[in-house]
């Protein structure tokens, strides 16, 4: 069962395959489960694109 997760706050959506993915990240990365809304999707449903861009860093794992 996929879920999808909002942040009450910010409105940032994100969609896993399962429940416990969901949870895991909202405890570990969003700050508790407490500040995330839970919404269970087909797995057929299209995550909407905002058209956004988002830069994220990337760090250089191995050394020269």
């Amino acid at each position: 069962m996929a879920v999808k997760i909002t942040h009450l706050t910010n409105g940032q959506q994100v969609r896993f395959a399962n429940a416990d993915g969901a949870r895991r990240y909202a405890e570990i990365m969003g700050g508790g489960v407490d500040k995330w809304r839970f919404t269970v999707v087909s797995g057929h449903e299209r995550p909407e694109l905002s058209g956004q861009v988002v830069n994220v860093p990337v760090w250089r794992m191995t050394s020269r």
